[in-house]
């Protein structure tokens, strides 16, 4: 496997070894800002942690079409579904569990409270203008969750100047595509508007060896209407008020038994107000009120099943500059409340929380601090902290170390799920230390971090053999130690990213964690010429066990799958672009007993009147 691997990384940059870049370009500027990190804006080169970011003109010119496979080759997250567009995908985040990923949308909170994890399915690229993503533990900022990271998405917004932008697409399994963006600005009041439709007829999801009888022959397909807008009013220099949403509405077929069609429709939307001012030039407010909803139907003979969750948030943020160092003191209040056809016990929760962070630079010292308290109405009021800190060996090199604590609150099906939940788990608890060191310039960015992540009070389903039973208990541990290499550069005119994660993802058993591996990466190469673009991209994972005991039968085998892209620019308002994903047709598994994509294309058709695409 690991010859594999090397040899398809090696390939990749080969294949694009004798084209030029048309002008010069910079892979890497320190001086971009990022607010998941510290919850405030900074530069990414003095943020102490490892930040990845993912921009617009990284998504387009991937050409990707799901979010999960974007954080996949971009940030080097591990992903997993069980089959093709629109089903169930999980996201993991330093070998940490899916629901160990804390998911913002414009800084709010969205998740299913059943079930405790976001849906990325049905999450469009279409509407993504940004992509954050903050790994190690960030209950001290955000509460729970963030045990293993962060993900914050930022919707399309205005980009400074008037734009309009089409695409339509078409490709394999008869998919095919729609969506277009408009902004502009009227005095001191920007627009921005999106909207996207999405339809492929898949493949088959299952293979006859699927549990529990669910296999059918038929194709699986998935459609998808999203639409996002945002308003953003300036009152003055120092204050703005904006309005936000985002819609996506997904329905995909699933197999669930040989006689029925199976059709899951997932509705997600998030709706915020803010109003950011600036007090007294060292005093800043952030004020942010925001509603979510995760709203899905599983329809199949002879039942229909409703699971519905809103969230109602509230914070307000305040930031004080003091001297070299700003200081953050906020609350935030949510609400969670889920409406099913099945009868739980407890139907909502309130979480009140109140945290503080501080960020400083001394020289070449840097510093970062934060605590939070989140007193929840179900199980009491956790405490989380973290500290940070960086020392600037050369303006290039820079040496860093941090430790945190997390948590992770139990979901309803954990809690209150009739017949299985148990109203005694209480949350899942983690303490994480890590040491990296980052090196940069203008043309290429090292950073390599270790980290050890142990996971206690882990909720497990324990089996009664008295009551015949499986239940939620905080009975298993885990330790996850390991290393993350991540590469952007400019070489020889060719535009390299590359991420590497080694890591042992293991029970108090010495169990591998189930579905992740120890060692997975991704390599982006691409190189430009004349009105030409050339792209070359490798993800790979070793072995993963589809089981908590790692069973022999259980052993999923080590995959590298091969994708190109290639662009061409017709006009300055036209042009075309090709994705060939697993151009050599490899088979591998994600989750036993269901398929994974083939070989397939998809064309893009773009057009941009004023020519201000890409």
């Amino acid at each position: 496997m690991r010859d594999k691997i090397a040899l398809g990384l090696g390939g990749a940059v080969v294949a694009l070894g004798t084209a030029a870049w048309a002008q010069e370009m910079h892979v890497f500027t320190g001086g971009e800002t990022v607010v998941t990190a510290g919850r405030l804006p900074q530069k990414v080169s003095e943020a102490l942690r490892n930040v990845v970011v993912i921009t617009a003109s990284d998504i387009e010119a991937s050409g990707q079409l799901t979010l999960s496979q974007v954080l996949q080759e971009f940030g080097g997250l591990e992903m997993v579904s069980n089959g093709g567009h629109g089903n169930t995908t999980s996201v993991f985040i330093r070998g940490a569990n899916s629901a160990h990923t804390l998911v913002l949308v414009d800084g709010i909170r969205l998740q299913s409270a059943t079930i405790g994890t976001t849906a990325f399915e049905n999450i469009p690229l279409s509407q993504i203008e940004r992509i954050e993503i903050v790994p190690g533990p960030a209950s001290s900022l955000y509460g729970s969750d963030a045990i293993g990271g962060v993900i914050q998405i930022f919707t399309k917004g205005k980009r400074g100047t008037p734009d309009v932008e089409v695409t339509a697409s078409a490709g394999s399994y008869a998919t095919r595509s729609v969506k277009g963006a408009a902004s502009t600005s009227v005095g001191s009041t920007d627009f921005t508007v999106s909207a996207g439709y999405f339809e492929t007829n898949n493949f088959n999801i299952t293979k006859p060896s699927v549990s529990f009888g669910r296999f059918n022959p038929d194709d699986d397909g998935y459609r998808n209407s999203n639409f996002s807008a945002k308003l953003t009013h300036r009152l003055d220099l120092r204050n703005e008020v904006g309005a936000g949403v985002f819609y996506s509405k997904g329905a995909s077929h699933f197999d669930n038994g040989p006689t029925t069609d199976d059709v899951l429709k997932q509705t997600l939307a998030v709706y915020s107000l803010h109003s950011q001012n600036d007090l007294t030039g060292w005093w800043q407010s952030l004020l942010r009120l925001g509603a979510s909803r995760d709203d899905s139907a599983s329809l199949g003979a002879p039942t229909v099943s409703t699971f519905k969750t809103d969230n109602s948030q509230a914070t307000w943020q305040n930031t004080f500059m003091l001297g070299d160092g700003s200081l953050i003191v906020g609350a935030e209040y949510l609400r969670q409340k889920i409406a099913t056809d099945t009868a739980y016990a407890v139907n909502k929760r309130n979480i009140q929380s109140l945290f503080a962070g501080y960020n400083a630079d001394f020289g070449r010292h840097a510093v970062q601090a934060s605590v939070r308290r989140d007193d929840n109405s179900q199980f009491g009021a956790p405490t989380t902290g973290s500290v940070a800190y960086g020392f600037r060996i050369t303006p290039e090199a820079r040496i860093r170390a941090a430790y945190g604590t997390a948590f992770h609150a139990p979901s309803f099906n954990d809690l209150y799920f009739p017949g299985f939940g148990n109203p005694d788990v209480q949350p899942e608890r983690s303490r994480n230390a890590e040491v990296g060191f980052d090196y940069e310039t203008p043309s290429q960015r090292l950073v390599t971090t270790y980290f050890d992540n142990r996971i206690s009070d882990l909720i497990v389903f324990s089996y009664n053999p008295v009551a015949f039973t499986f239940r939620p208990e905080n009975v298993a541990t885990a330790r996850i130690r390991g290393t993350e290499f991540s590469y952007t550069a400019l070489i020889a005119d060719t535009r390299l990213r590359a991420k590497l994660t080694l890591q042992d993802p293991e029970t108090d058993k010495a169990f591998q964690l189930q579905r992740r591996a120890k060692r997975h990466g991704s390599i982006v190469a691409s190189r430009a010429f004349g009105d030409w673009r050339l792209g070359a991209e490798v993800v790979a994972s070793g072995e993963r066990f589809d089981s908590s005991t790692q069973t022999a039968a259980s052993r999923m085998a080590g995959y590298a799958i091969f994708n190109l892209t290639i662009f061409r620019s017709i006009t300055p308002e036209w042009s075309v672009d090709v994705r060939w994903n697993n151009v050599t047709g490899t088979k591998y598994e994600l989750i036993q007993g269901f398929n994974t994509p083939g070989s397939n294309v998809l064309l893009s058709v773009n057009w941009s009147p004023l020519g201000l695409r890409r």
